[in-house]
Parts: structure tokens; sequence; C-alpha cells
């Protein structure tokens, strides 16, 4: 495949990208559906959870776009009611002068009989019984991350980076730290620590068990250098000022700190907790049930990570496990202790993540043995018999549930159907919530019994798009070394095995996600469908360092990000060289983020091979990202210059000879705008030239009323040029 003639370098701004029709006027029925400005809403279901300190299911439903409504749902009547809307929180507010809340992402008081609500700027507390409407916050800014304490009696929360707790007895808020600002961040995470380590989406403090003492992690970035994001939209252009640590640079500085209370509420004494060496990272911590203080530490390599634990009466620490592995470690969110001193802990040291029960002397007990890796550690039964994980089974593509005796290992599948089954345990641990999907069927949910029967269907309606969903078949594929990879196919409509297809690749390649999942499509998932309606077959293919697939699979890429992930999507291409309804000449390929990286990798080191790509927020040069996430597969440039340098686009954008879309946010925060800026520069001085739409000051999900329809049209108008026209392929 030769180089194009007629290729050239487009800058476009949304809604004014050229690529033979107006993006607008030309977007079928089934994209403005999905991703049309009124249709994006309905992508996202209703956040469904148990009410706290009942048996009973609740969710916003959002139908009405004048009136959220709080429903609730009790699983032995099979009753489904409205608790509240907010046409009752505005009577009940009356003609008190502020902003009304909204129902959005309420927080529940442990008994369940009050939430926490906002609107944006300030912190309600509705009470059920009472019909009150409180306003909490008393000081300037926003709360954020705010928690009630378990026995119910206090709430924390972050305002301006300093930690608060209020006493809803003597309605009284007292500031834990007083010295947060742009640097220092108390109580909640900065942005490396959010992106690469957050399991509580931002919030970084934890109650004890009964309430009487709370811990947080600080987080100084004074260190890390500065990263601009400017404003150009204006007369004058705004910068925006983020501390974004790049591989080498100084990491945060964390340390812990905590307090304990009295009967009063009073406050106790602030301490620090000492360490006897530097901390590279803690991205996990909290309590024992009995009030011990644990965290984990990982190392700056993250090879070597230890659970400690501190005695709440002596001070004295103790390493309860350790983890080191060759690759590379991560924080483990699966871990439970129980009053013998033994513990639940999700480990890979034998090849796959499987559920152990550490004992006080060390020895552990292999709870989900097999050739197969445990994905989450569900829950625990309050009497401490029972455990229920979810793990990728009978293979990576599929998520089942199971619950095993923590005592005799002895095991019981809840879910036998094809799927993917998440689940929440309630508080009493004697039922499930349990969300089932697959690719040929949307998500719903049931409250089932702790063995997986008698499930009662919780009636919540899931947004579906209005598509045409296509027909799909998972596969495996085997390369020249023996190796298996899951593959998936999305076929278009009457699909005739004796005619030649174009086909579109669509990638990720990173370390831990997967795109050849039994799970019902989101956002690129749904546009693939969209594409396959457009004619396309649709091909995903989980190259090694993908998730669910075991230790070595997953390792495989280490410290060799792109150069050993090509080979396995080449693989995939081979594959279907071979099929007699692929047409050869009109392979393309897309992703988002890393899969606009694999995009751009696979042009520049394969020119060729294919006949398009599309990449969407790409990295292109690993030097350029977050130090936590890229230290973690590659080391730093100093360690490994040689797999930076193999594993960067920018010195290689010369060989590209096949036409390429690449899109960006300017706003980008996570992969910054100067990826795609570096590559344009490279390219001009190559004599290179690819179209480029941007999208000003939108973020890494380019997640704006109508934005995703521009996205995406412009996509699928650039594969059908390139893969469906006759002119376009005679051209090349």
């Amino acid at each position: 495949m030769t180089a194009l003639v007629r290729h050239f370098l487009l800058f476009s701004v949304l809604g004014t990208l050229s690529l033979g029709a107006d993006p607008v006027a030309s977007v079928p029925s089934d994209m403005e559906n999905a991703f049309g400005e009124e249709a994006s809403a309905r992508l996202d279901a209703p956040k469904v959870e148990w009410r706290a300190g009942r048996e009973t299911v609740v969710w916003v439903d959002r139908t009405d776009d004048t009136n959220s409504r709080l429903m609730e749902f009790d699983p032995e009547t099979g009753s489904r009611r409205m608790v509240l809307d907010e046409h009752h929180l505005t009577a009940v507010w009356g003609d008190r002068s502020g902003e009304v809340p909204t129902l959005e992402d309420p927080v529940w008081r442990p008994d369940g009989a009050a939430m926490l609500i906002a609107n944006g700027e300030d912190l309600f507390l509705f009470d059920f019984a009472a019909e009150t409407l409180t306003l909490l916050n008393t000081g300037v800014g926003v709360e954020r991350h705010a928690l009630f304490s378990p026995d119910g009696r206090r709430i924390a929360w972050v305002r301006e980076n300093n930690l608060w707790v209020y006493d809803l007895e003597s309605e009284t808020e007292i500031g834990l730290t007083d010295d947060g600002s742009e640097t220092v961040f108390n109580g909640v995470l900065d942005w490396v620590y959010e992106e690469e380590f957050s399991g509580r989406e931002g919030r970084a403090f934890e109650w004890s068990a009964t309430g009487s003492a709370i811990v947080w992690l600080r987080l100084d970035d004074g260190e890390i250098p500065i990263y601009h994001l400017v404003d150009l939209m204006g007369t004058h252009s705004t910068i925006t000022r983020q501390r974004y640590p790049c591989p080498g640079d100084p990491s945060p500085k964390p340390s812990l700190h905590v307090i304990r209370f009295g009967e009063s509420s009073a406050m106790g004494t602030t301490n620090e907790i000492v360490f006897g060496e530097p901390v590279p990272y803690i991205p996990r911590f909290g309590f024992t049930p009995g009030g011990d203080l644990w965290y984990q530490i990982l190392d700056r390599a993250q090879e070597n990570l230890r659970l400690v634990v501190i005695d709440a009466t002596t001070g004295a620490e103790t390493v309860l496990v350790e983890e080191s592995d060759p690759f590379w470690t991560e924080p483990v969110d699966g871990l439970r202790f129980f009053d013998d001193g033994s513990l639940l802990w999700l480990s890979r040291r034998g090849g796959h993540t499987h559920l152990l029960r550490f004992q006080s002397d060390g020895t552990f007990v292999d709870l989900s043995p097999g050739p197969w890796d445990v994905t989450e550690l569900v829950g625990v039964s309050p009497d401490a018999r029972s455990a229920w994980y979810q793990a990728a089974r009978p293979d990576a593509t599929q998520r089942r549930l199971y619950r095993v005796d923590v005592d005799t290992g002895d095991t019981v599948e809840l879910t036998s159907t094809s799927g993917t089954h998440t689940a929440d345990l309630g508080t009493s641990g004697t039922k499930l919530l349990v969300s089932s999907s697959s690719v040929a069927s949307p998500t719903r949910r049931r409250v089932v019994d702790s063995l997986g029967s008698n499930a009662a269907e919780v009636p919540v309606e899931h947004p579906i798009p209005r598509i045409d969903y296509a027909d799909h078949r998972f596969g495996e594929i085997t390369d020249d070394d023996g190796i298996t990879f899951n593959t998936m196919l999305l076929f278009p409509p009457g699909f005739d095995e004796s005619k030649k297809h174009p086909v579109v690749i669509y990638t990720y390649g990173g370390p831990h996600a997967q795109v050849v999942r039994d799970v019902w499509p989101r956002t690129s998932g749904i546009f693939n469908h969209i594409l396959a309606g457009r004619g396309f077959v649709v091909f995903a293919l989980d190259n090694r360092g993908s998730a669910a697939r075991g230790r070595e699979f997953e390792g495989a890429t280490d410290h060799a990000l792109g150069s050993k992930q090509l080979p396995d999507q080449l693989a995939g291409v081979e594959w279907l060289h071979s099929q007699p309804w692929v047409d050869p000449d009109r392979i393309g390929i897309w992703g988002w983020s890393y899969g606009g990286y694999m995009t751009i990798y696979a042009l520049t080191h394969a020119p060729g091979v294919f006949a398009a790509g599309a990449a969407v927020a790409p990295v292109t040069d690993w030097r350029l990202y977050d130090s936590v996430y890229t230290e973690r597969y590659m080391g730093t440039p100093e360690a490994n210059p040689e797999g930076y340098a193999a594993g960067s686009v920018l010195d290689d954008i010369a060989k590209l000879a096949d036409p390429l879309l690449v899109i960006h946010g300017t706003g980008d925060d996570n992969v910054h705008l100067q990826h795609t800026l570096q590559l344009a520069d490279q390219a001009w001085r190559a004599g290179v030239r690819f179209d480029l739409m941007l999208f000003p000051n939108l973020t890494h999900g380019i997640n704006a009323p109508g934005s995703h329809l521009q996205v995406f049209s412009a996509i699928a108008d650039f594969f059908e040029k390139h893969l469906m026209e006759t002119e376009a392929k005679e051209d090349r």
C-alpha cells in the first residue's frame, strides 16, 4: 500500500471538520439516536444501590427531565414506591433563599433515615421522619466527598483541600487541617493519585468502624512540575495550573494522620504516622474492625507492596503481607480482617489473581484455585463464614459470581449464564444485588439470596440507545508462538460470506483493560455496532498485557509498551487475511487513549498494513505521560531508555504511509495536547500530513452535549472515505 498522494493536514474545531460531507447533515438516525444531545444522557444507567441500614434497593429515576425521583424497591414484597422527588424538596425548602438541592448522588446515613444531598455549591441534610431540609455548610467553598461516621454522629468532608468534621449534635464544624492549598491535599487525592490509585473516587479519608477515629492521607505536591492548560477561547488566554509528574519527576509526598474522638464532640490530638524510611506511595489505608490502623506501602518501582498494621494501644507495627513481582504489583482492594488475626487478600503470587486467606503465622490457603483470575472480592458475611467474589471464568470474556466457605473452601457458582455479573452484598449478608448483562442482553438487576436463588427483578429501566445492534461472534486465534488470543467480531446486516468486506479493528491494548468482553456495550462499543450497521466488519483482539489472563500474559509487555503488543494485533490481521470474506486492502484501525496510541503505533511500525487509522486522545511518547502509570509498566526513562525509545511514535512518524485522523480535546488533563502537538511538529518536519480535529477546552473523554456525535461521525465518515469509496482506494 503506497502513501496517499492527496494526504492533507486539517486543523478543525468542533463542527467544522470537512471530510467530504457536512458532519451533522450526513449523520444517520442511528448515530443521532446514540450520541445526539438528547440521547447522550440515556447511555448512563441509574446508580442502583442498597439503602443503608435496610434490605431495600434505591435509585434516582430521571425519566422526567423536570422532576427526578428517588425510588425504592422492596424485594420481599415486590413493591416499588417513590420515596422523594425534587418537587417535594422544593416544597419543604419553602420560600427560603438559596438554590434547592437535587437528588444527584445522595449519601446515606448508616441507618438509612437521612441522607446528604447537594446543589453543587452547598450541602444539605434531609431527614425523612422529620421531613426537614437543613443547610449544613458554614464556610465558603464546596464540600466534597462528604461521608457519615458509622455511628451517624458526625460527617466528614473536604473543602479547599482541608478536612473538616461536622458534629450533628452540637451543629458545629471543626477543621482538622488548615494547610490545604494548591500543592497540599488533606483527605482528598491529587491528580495523579486519583487517576492511578483511586479506589474511592478522590476521597482520601476513612472512619473507624465505631466512628471514634478518622484517618486521612496528606499529599504534598510542592516539588511536582507544573503543566499549563491554556484556554484560548476568550479575548485573552487564561491558564489552569496542573501539578503533573512525568516519568522520573518527583512524586507526591504522602503522610498519614489520625485523630481519635472522645464520647463528647471534642476532638482528640492529631497524630502523624511516622515512617522509618521514605515512603514513595501509600495507595490504601483504613482501620481494622478492632480499631487498629492499617496501610499499604508501595515502592517507587511498584514491584513491592507491604500491608502494615499499627496497634492502636501500643503503636507497634507489624508487616502482615508482602508482595513482590518482577513485573509490577498494585494496591489490593480485596481485603478483609477477621477476629482471629487472619485476613482475606487478593494476590497473583501463584500466577493468577486468587482469593487467599492469610493466617496469623504467615501461611495462607487459596480459596479460589484454578487457571483463572479473581477480579473482585464482593463481600464477606457478618459471621465471617462466607465470602463472595467475581472471577473471569470459564474464560476471560466472562465474569461469574461465586460463594466460598472461608473455612472449608467449598465453592458454589451463583451465576451460570454467559455474560458479565457484578454484585453488591446487603448489610445482613443474606442478599445480593446482582447486575447482569451480555453483548446480546442489556443490563438487568436482581436481588437474590446468598446462594443466588429466589430472584426478585428490580424494576429499573436501563437506557438502551435506539440503534440496530449487530450480530456478534466470540472466538480465539493462535499465533505462530502458540499464544492464544480472545477475539470478537461484529457483522454488518445481511452479512454475505461470499463477498469481500471492509474491516475496522477496534483496539485498546493497554495493561489491565479488555475490549473482548461479554458485556452490554457502552460508548465506544455502541459506536462499533453503528460501524457494523454501516457495512463494516468490526474486529477486536485482546493482546498480551490485557487483563484476566494471568500474570505471565499480563506481564509480557513489561518495560516494552507498544513493541510487544503490536505483533499480537498483527497476528489478528494475518488471521483476517485468511478469511475469504475480508478485503485485505480495506482494513482500518481505531482506538481512544491507549487505543489511540496503539493505532498510531500500528500505522508507523507496520506501514502499509492498514488502509486508515483514527486515534482519539492518543499518547505519542511515554516520557510525556504520568509517572505512576508509566513507571509501573516501563520503569524510568533513565533505567529503560531503549524501551521508551521503542515505545514512542514521534521519531517514527516519517514512516506514516496511510491516512490518519487524530482527534483531541485541548483541555485534556490526562493525555495532554502536547502529545498530539509534538506529533504534528515531527510530522511536518518529516513532510508527513494527517487529519486533525480539535475540541477546544474539552477533556480526555471529549464529553460535552453533542460532542460524541461529532467525534464518532468524523471517524465513521473517515473510514467510509478510505475503506468504502472506490475512488479513494484507487488514489493510493
